[in-house]
């Protein structure tokens, strides 16, 4: 159901209200529609402009300014399965790439999140992702956080490192023989589940995602990409050897963290966390032989209560790897091919802003 919304007032507050355009933004996105395009558009946006609809699927109602934030009718049926099938009563989620909610919302109102960190760099799009939160009555239950999130987020973590740390040593020297200082503190502060649906890849995003995890049990990646027909399997495979890398690499940088709060305990070994991806959702056509996908992919310790199952058992536990029709796959962690959607200076996405910034952030 579609509906114009611009009759109707607004009694909400100043992030909800009509704003001139453009608001406030810290970022470079304009330049990709170049700033003399907005002499065409309304010289305001927010519930009563000329541009502000409300799209309706499955009982969860989407405003926004359809002049400035764009709207895919082809996403519904994987916005259903995410917040009906996939998230969980209770679970804490992080939507990496929020938009107006097209994920989020599914998690609170179908899925029953007990929390959403929704993150949004677009001003135009985070003000109908508050918006949005109110109307379906959710908003209690989520927090938006706006910015690039693979700075926002890594600012977060840091803050519960610190303050993880800072509760450490004041318990050890409470009571040095107590036994009970744990580097998983902060544990009820990450996530049990995070989506990533950046397109055409939100690979640029994924050492922050595993960041985010929970230390003590993993969690869900749920991963988008637009991926070449004949090479979803190499991608998938490709996908869970970098994910277990990443988490790896975030392992040890752990160990730096309790060392320096002065544990005498160790933290869990950096190779005991695994990648499984247990299932592949083909979304919709991206272009002629590329697919819209995304890789349910579990991430975490391999004695997990979290990890998903095979025929009714955990799935090997000396490996990597991909649940399908035929069984479980091992992923080869040392030669894997690498597709060409990967984010490659000679690939076929180039991105720099993102990989830069990946690596420097």
């Amino acid at each position: 159901t579609i509906s114009n919304n611009n009759s109707s007032s607004s009694s909400s507050t100043t992030n909800e209200s009509t704003i001139t355009t453009p608001p406030p933004t810290n970022n470079n996105n304009d330049k990709s529609i170049g700033n003399s395009n907005l002499g065409h558009l309304p010289q305001t946006t927010g519930p009563t402009s000329p541009g502000w609809i409300t799209v309706t699927e499955h009982s969860i109602h989407q405003s926004f300014d359809l002049s400035r934030v764009m709207f895919s009718r082809g996403n519904v049926t994987e916005k259903y399965r995410f917040g009906s099938t996939l998230v969980q009563n209770n679970e804490r989620v992080l939507d990496m790439y929020a938009g107006i909610g097209y994920y989020t919302l599914p998690a609170l109102v179908n899925g029953n999140a007990k929390f959403v960190l929704a993150c949004e760099w677009n001003a135009y799009a985070a003000n109908a992702l508050r918006y949005n939160l109110k109307t379906n009555g959710v908003e209690k239950r989520a927090m938006v956080l706006q910015g690039d999130c693979r700075v926002t987020l890594k600012a977060l973590m840091d803050r519960f490192d610190n303050n993880n740390n800072n509760n450490n040593n004041k318990s050890k020297s409470n009571n040095n023989n107590s036994g009970e200082y744990a580097v998983e503190n902060d544990d009820d502060e990450r996530f049990d589940r995070i989506s990533l649906g950046l397109l055409p890849s939100s690979e640029g995003g994924w050492p922050t995602a595993v960041s985010c995890l929970r230390r003590t049990t993993g969690g869900w990646l749920h991963v988008h990409a637009n991926v070449p027909t004949a090479e979803r399997t190499e991608w998938t495979h490709w996908l869970c050897r970098s994910l277990v890398r990443i988490a790896a690499v975030e392992r040890r940088r752990l160990r730096v963290v309790v060392a320096s709060s002065s544990s005498d305990e160790e933290d869990d070994d950096c190779s005991d966390w695994v990648a499984v991806c247990h299932h592949i959702e083909r979304v919709k056509s991206f272009a002629p032989k590329v697919d819209h996908v995304v890789a349910d992919v579990f991430v975490g310790p391999r004695n997990s209560p979290k990890m998903p199952l095979l025929d009714g058992k955990s799935c090997p536990a000396t490996t990597t790897g991909v649940i399908d029709s035929a069984g479980f796959t091992a992923t080869p962690l040392d030669d894997v091919f690498t597709p060409s959607c990967a984010l490659d200076e000679q690939g076929i996405l180039h991105q720099n802003w993102m990989r830069e910034n990946s690596s420097s952030i």
